[in-house]
């Protein structure tokens, strides 16, 4: 994984206000061996990988915004205007022209995505943009922020300004680090997608009396994807799948079942069980029946066959543990492919090792860690990535796929994805932003 560091050479400036002016720079931002501030100056028509602007609004942006970087997932839909002045680096702004970077959590790491920004109009043009995200450990990410913000603090206090809103804000913020309990308050603000203190106060104490229900980490996937899309922060959704009659299963395997990779990326991890779950069950390569799936979770092949998912779209799937080590399943997909993707989901939550063995099982739409794992263990556990390639046999033309996806019983979009992942097709073009990101963003 790459590391974040951000550096300042303390330059003199004579205007702005006393904390600005103190704390100009030539900074540089890298993400391992690339510089993400490396430009071209129009004005002075040179090429360097620093550039001249003041760290105080910054650490500034970088403080404010910390809860949120740190545990805000982007959301399914295009993302807000509020969103993105916390995840954009441009939001920064105070007059200078910072680089297009976005920073997004996924709950284990930070994905770092950068761009060339070069218009006519600027005097700096950013030259660097990344391949494909960087990706930064949580805590390496926050390491790094914390030492660039200390770095402007001790010139602001060598420069005799030690009482500055930047200081205030970081002392707040060690305070809250150091309690638990605010810890576990702001994590759910944000993951709510609110910043420090501004949820009602109604709403926060409602949402986390459902922690004790659904267990913290669930919760952590539930919040942000029921509020990303529109429902009210208290979360009050949660009771109508409490409450639903759903479909009961004792699965036949455990998560102590198999030997699990303790190391690696979240997909990494998942293709890891996928394989070791099929020779539990002694099925390596060949395709897994809808009956072979339902009896591992402990499924009534009639009753998954007479479930209805609610007509209203829900944004999530859960499935939550009941007596005599059961689970009561919520699906939310109506058609056969999709439902039989969903389990395999469910199955893999299920099977993912957390010291929280009495969690609900969620299913989202999201990108955080723990749905990566699940679409990953679900695709490799329904259609393994060897078993395609034989069957392709280098072959993998559209018709070859459509063929593929039939013979496994899972979308043409999954096998395509399988084969992209993998290297054996390629997609044209750069990966780009998550989104649009349109032009430089300004409160």
């Amino acid at each position: 994984m790459a590391e974040l560091r951000i550096n300042a050479k303390w330059m003199a400036a004579a205007s702005g206000r006393p904390e600005v002016s103190a704390t100009a720079a030539l900074l540089d931002i890298c993400v391992d061996k690339l510089c993400l501030t490396r430009n071209q100056d129009t004005w002075a028509e040179t090429v360097r990988d620093n550039v001249f602007a003041s760290a105080y609004p910054l650490a500034m942006w970088f403080v404010a915004s910390w809860w949120r970087l740190s545990h805000e997932p982007l959301p399914t839909q295009p993302p807000s205007h509020d969103w993105r002045m916390v995840h954009e680096l441009g939001a920064a702004n105070h007059g200078f022209v910072w680089p297009r970077v976005v920073f997004v959590p996924d709950g284990e790491a930070i994905f770092v995505w950068a761009e060339a920004a070069m218009k006519p109009d600027q005097s700096v043009q950013y030259l660097q943009a990344l391949e494909e995200p960087g990706l930064i450990p949580l805590d390496g990410f926050q390491l790094g922020v914390q030492r660039f913000v200390q770095c402007v603090l001790a010139r602001l206090n060598a420069k005799q300004l030690a009482g500055t809103n930047l200081g205030q804000l970081w002392a707040v913020l060690q305070e809250d680090l150091a309690d638990p309990e605010s810890v576990r308050r702001r994590k759910l603000e944000a993951e709510l997608g609110f910043d420090p203190e501004e949820c009602p106060e109604h709403a926060l104490n409602a949402a986390l009396q459902w922690e004790g229900l659904v267990g913290a980490a669930a919760l952590s996937e539930l919040a942000p994807a029921i509020a990303a899309s529109g429902y009210s922060p208290e979360l009050a959704i949660l009771g109508q799948f409490a409450s639903a009659s759903g479909i009961v299963g004792a699965p036949a395997v455990s998560p102590g079942s198999i030997e699990h990779r303790d190391q690696g990326a979240p997909w990494e991890r998942a293709v890891h069980d996928a394989h070791a779950l099929r020779r539990v069950l002694g099925n390596v390569s060949a395709p897994i029946s809808n009956r072979d799936l339902h009896e591992v979770l402990g499924l009534r092949h009639a009753d998954l066959d007479n479930w209805s998912a609610p007509e209203e779209r829900s944004p999530v799937a859960v499935a939550m543990p009941i007596q005599g080590h059961r689970l009561k399943f919520v699906p939310r997909k109506r058609n056969v492919v999709g439902r039989r993707f969903e389990l395999a989901r469910f199955l893999g939550e299920y099977m993912r090792p957390v010291a929280d063995k009495e969690r609900w099982l969620v299913s989202t739409d999201l990108g955080t860690a723990p749905q990566k794992y699940q679409r990953a263990f679900a695709a490799e556990f329904l259609c393994p990535f060897d078993a395609l390639k034989s069957f392709l046999n280098g072959d993998f033309s559209s018709y070859a796929r459509a063929e593929a996806a039939e013979q496994f019983e899972v979308s043409e979009q999954l096998v395509t994805s399988l084969l992209l992942n993998n290297g054996c097709i390629h997609q044209h073009g750069s990966w780009g932003f998550p989104y649009q990101i349109g032009a430089q963003t300004r409160p």
